[in-house]
């Protein structure tokens, strides 16, 4: 390189490697984002018809940090209502449970928490893909639906992979994972140990 040469900014032209397009990085992005927030619930909901709290609190705490971000920018950050409602929903669940009676059937918060935790997590990955990735809103419209689609298949096969855990998981892989072995799992050594 001449001295005065400008310098080729992108690394990978050195090594040879291909450029990753920009509407596939910023879909990844936020496709692997809602991922990360449903597939533990919807792996749980599976193998246990339960959501655990600390998945619910996870969305929760996002939520929370979300909305709290949008009130303090709030005269300089315009934030549409139904927004705003849907991160408020995490916090009502957790002032429903904390005020409803512990007996006399109270059954229907199970089925709330569900909702808001599994329909909830394809709401926050376009929320956050918006607020998060700067190109994300130049992305077209089927790109942007597609990162949400994507959250949502992987929580229907994440939800599969629960129901079905017997096919390739035993009781031992969740015993030695610090987890309580589900209904109707495999009996065995732990997979890895097979």
């Amino acid at each position: 390189m001449m001295h005065g040469e400008p310098r080729d900014p992108n690394p990978n032209a050195k090594r040879g490697l291909p450029e990753i397009h920009s509407v596939l990085r910023a879909t990844a992005a936020a496709a692997a984002g809602g991922t990360l927030v449903i597939w533990w619930p919807a792996f749980t909901f599976g193998a246990y018809n339960d959501i655990f709290f600390d998945s619910a609190l996870a969305l929760w705490a996002v939520a929370t940090a979300v909305l709290l971000s949008g009130l303090v920018l709030r005269r300089r950050v315009a934030v549409p209502w139904s927004s705003w409602i849907a991160l408020l929903l995490p916090s009502l669940w957790i002032v429903l449970g904390a005020t409803a009676p512990r007996s006399g059937g109270f059954h229907y918060l199970h089925y709330l928490e569900a909702l808001i935790t599994l329909a909830g997590a394809p709401y926050l990955t376009w929320l956050l893909s918006e607020i998060l990735l700067s190109d994300y809103h130049e992305l077209p419209a089927a790109q942007r639906f597609m990162a949400v689609g994507i959250t949502v298949a992987i929580g229907i096969m994440a939800f599969l992979l629960g129901k079905y855990n017997d096919l390739f998981l035993t009781c031992a892989d969740f015993n030695v994972s610090g987890n309580n072995a589900p209904p109707g799992c495999a009996q065995g050594p732990p997979f890895r140990l097979r």
